[in-house]
């Protein structure tokens, strides 16, 4: 074998041979690969639980500013109350001066 092709050759067999001599002896490559496949799937279950928790934060934050704004009168609510206001006190005036015009009238 020529020294060009032998050195890609071991360069690319290298990692290999690094994983296999530090493994555990007593596992074969299916039990490593499990384990690698078990630890991803832990991960990514740990991600989508944070995920879902940060999803539920939000949904809750967002249900009490609705709540705020359902509760809290606006601006058309509080017009409309000073309307309404405006509106008993301008019939109880006019309730009151209709008594005096009357108390006035017998009067004479």
């Amino acid at each position: 074998m020529k020294l060009r092709t032998m050195i890609p050759a071991t360069v690319a067999a290298l990692p290999l041979a690094l994983l296999l001599g530090c493994s555990d002896p007593d596992q074969g490559p299916a039990e490593e690969a499990g384990e690698q496949v078990d630890q991803a799937v832990e991960q990514t279950r740990e991600q989508l639980q944070e995920a879902g928790e940060a999803a539920g934060e939000m949904m809750e934050e967002a249900r009490e500013k609705a709540s705020d704004m359902i509760d809290e009168p606006g601006p058309a609510e509080q017009a409309g109350e000073s309307v309404d206001e405006a509106a008993e006190a301008a019939e109880q005036e006019m309730e009151e001066t209709a008594e005096q015009a009357r108390e006035a009238m017998e009067g004479n």
